[in-house]
């Protein structure tokens, strides 16, 4: 019975890293219309206050490396380092290509985890200033906005935009 090693060509080993990457980073799309909350808010007590945007900086929230950075780049790298040479050569590369993903896998995966946000000067109508960070989604904000501002006992805060009556009251 004969044996035939398995043709790993570039075009094969692309589509596999496309694969690996979709189930990877897309699994963690929120597919819901609904406002999404992080998961700590759940459960705890905010208090509420209202206040007018004064101004609003487009920042980057920095991304993160984790270890599945590193398993996909060494995976990718491996992949791509067994299509090279033969023999020891194959090896060799193999080798290396796994060394250099677990390299530059956490940096691929930094990049692709950084947010858009907006730095959000806000006015308070108990009359102190606040800024709040969070990350720009539906447009964002904008100066003159009306908006509430939910804040736990711990301190982390996050903004929406207020509610109206329909006579255009805002109410809190």
């Amino acid at each position: 019975m004969e044996t035939r090693r398995k043709d790993f060509s570039p075009l094969r080993v692309a589509l596999a890293a496309a694969v690996l990457a979709a189930f990877a980073f897309g699994g963690c799309a929120s597919r819901s219309s609904y406002p999404t909350v992080p998961r700590s808010a759940a459960g705890t007590v905010q208090h509420l206050n209202g206040g007018t945007v004064v101004s609003v900086k487009t920042i980057v929230i920095d991304g993160t490396s984790s270890n599945v950075g590193r398993a996909a780049g060494a995976a990718i790298g491996g992949g791509i380092g067994r299509t090279v040479g033969s023999g020891d050569g194959t090896v060799l590369a193999t080798a290396v290509g796994v060394a250099a993903g677990v390299v530059v896998g956490p940096m691929v995966e930094k990049e692709l985890t950084k947010k858009v946000a907006q730095e959000v000067t806000i006015d308070l109508d108990d009359g102190h200033v606040i800024v709040v960070v969070q990350e720009t989604k539906d447009g964002g904000f904008f100066e003159g906005d009306r908006v509430e501002v939910m804040e736990s006992i711990t301190g982390v805060a996050r903004i929406r935009h207020a509610e109206f009556e329909s006579d255009g009251l805002y109410w809190n």
